[in-house]
């Protein structure tokens, strides 16, 4: 596409705007008060297309050039606009706000002229005749946030932060909306150093109007810098309700998890469906094993990933209220078997089918390979080692047995109660045997 069917385009778009954005002068001809300065120019549309294709290349003092004459020789105040706009962007800011009175004695009731002579204002130092323009802005268009952000944004710079938050109040007690409350807040919490009257209000917002995503986040925001974590929990199940997202349920659960509080945990990652592993570690740390039982199938058939078929086989086991039952032993031992035989390797899954099949005498011989072949991985684990000094005892070596559990009884103690079981039993036999 030629640069000249593009600045065509731009064109269009120029005058579209243009009679938008100026249409107090647009009504002032069709009722008959046409201004007697505008007038014919054979070259503007000429002159337009340059200045467009200026500006668009940022060459702002050519285009600059060029909409200042188009307003000399046709008198329409839009062209003075451009002009005005290139003026701030050359920073030529005195000669600006020259031709903004100009436009403003043409125009008193534009929100947009007063917003340039704000900034005009600004950029030369002139912070009070600021404040004064954008308080016409606001005056002008009072339900624009933006003319609340201008005005806002000069005392921010000025340093007087209570009189910016002010500015948002007065805004927000009409219209409650999220964007001035967030603002507000900000101001609160980045500015004034008060959190509490913060917190106080975002709260009294979300619980009355309800807690949008910006909202609620800005909450986490400062309840993970209080590490205020049962406060944060509940933001992320509230993010998760007005939102839907499961990232927030998940963030909730793993709090809530954090904390101990497992029912939680488990209510939203149930209604979510968030995060099935962590579900799954949350049942079987709170015991709930025939629900932990079903999960790992059920991951298992999703992902055809043999670790969940090896969880499936500990959990079939672990739920089960007869753990002697011969039926239940071999399909315990099958299914682990299987997660093995599928590429499992892990010390935890080979110590818990070698322990299995030395407790219940399946395979004695086969289980201490097992155990043996996890301690490789970890030589130090008291609960392998506890394993070993039980298929030891099994086979009768008790010597070796109490050599192997007295490492245990130093690492772990005898608070658990099996293994208390196996160091009394090993030696009794120990004792029986010299």
């Amino acid at each position: 596409m030629s640069r000249y069917l593009v600045t065509t385009i731009v064109l269009l778009l120029f005058f579209a705007a243009c009679s938008q954005k100026n249409q107090p002068f647009s009504d002032g001809v069709q009722s008959g008060h046409k201004d007697s300065r505008l007038r014919s120019f054979k070259y503007e549309n000429d002159y337009i297309i340059h200045a467009l294709y200026y500006k668009e290349h940022k060459a702002y003092a050519r285009a600059y050039t060029l909409f200042k004459e188009l307003y000399d020789k046709t008198g329409r105040p839009e062209y003075l606009r451009e002009a005005v706009k290139l003026l701030i962007a050359l920073k030529d800011y005195d000669e600006a706000l020259k031709d903004l009175k100009i436009l403003i004695e043409e125009d008193p009731k534009s929100v947009e002229l007063y917003r340039l002579m704000t900034i005009a204002n600004m950029k030369s130092g002139k912070k009070s005749a600021a404040i004064e323009s954008a308080k016409r802005a606001l005056a002008l268009d009072p339900d624009n946030i933006k003319n609340v952000d201008m005005i806002a944004s000069i005392y921010l710079a000025e340093g007087d932060n209570r009189k910016a938050y002010e500015v948002y109040e007065k805004y927000y007690e009409k219209h409650h909306d999220d964007d001035s409350l967030i603002r507000m807040a900000s101001i609160l919490f980045h500015k004034l150093r008060e959190p509490k009257k913060t917190v106080n209000l975002l709260e009294t917002h979300s619980k009355i109007i309800g807690c949008s995503e910006k909202v609620c986040l800005f909450l986490v925001e400062i309840y993970s810098q209080q590490n205020n974590l049962d406060d944060l929990a509940s933001v992320y199940e509230r993010l998760y309700e007005s939102t839907g997202k499961s990232e927030y349920a998940q963030k909730a659960a793993e709090i809530y998890t954090y904390e101990k509080r497992y029912g939680k945990a488990i209510l939203i990652l149930e209604s979510s469906k968030a995060d099935k592993r962590l579900l799954l570690a949350v049942l079987k740390q709170s015991r709930k094993f025939k629900k932990a039982m079903k999960l790992a199938k059920e991951l298992y058939d999703e992902t055809l990933d043999p670790v969940w078929l090896a969880e499936y086989g500990i959990l079939l086991y672990e739920s089960a209220d007869n753990k002697d039952n011969p039926a239940l032993l071999e399909k315990v031992e099958s299914t682990l078997s299987s997660a093995l035989a599928q590429g499992v390797d892990d010390a935890l899954y080979l110590n818990y089918l070698g322990y299995l099949l030395i407790d219940h005498d399946l395979d004695i011989e086969r289980g201490m390979k097992l155990v043996k072949k996890a301690l490789k991985t970890d030589p130090d684990s008291p609960f392998y080692l506890d394993s070993l000094a039980w298929g030891y005892y099994k086979l009768g070596n008790c010597t070796k047995a109490l050599d192997v559990m007295e490492k245990v009884v130093e690492k772990m103690g005898l608070n658990d109660k099996e293994i208390k079981s196996h160091w009394e039993k090993i030696r009794r036999c120990r004792s029986e045997k010299k």
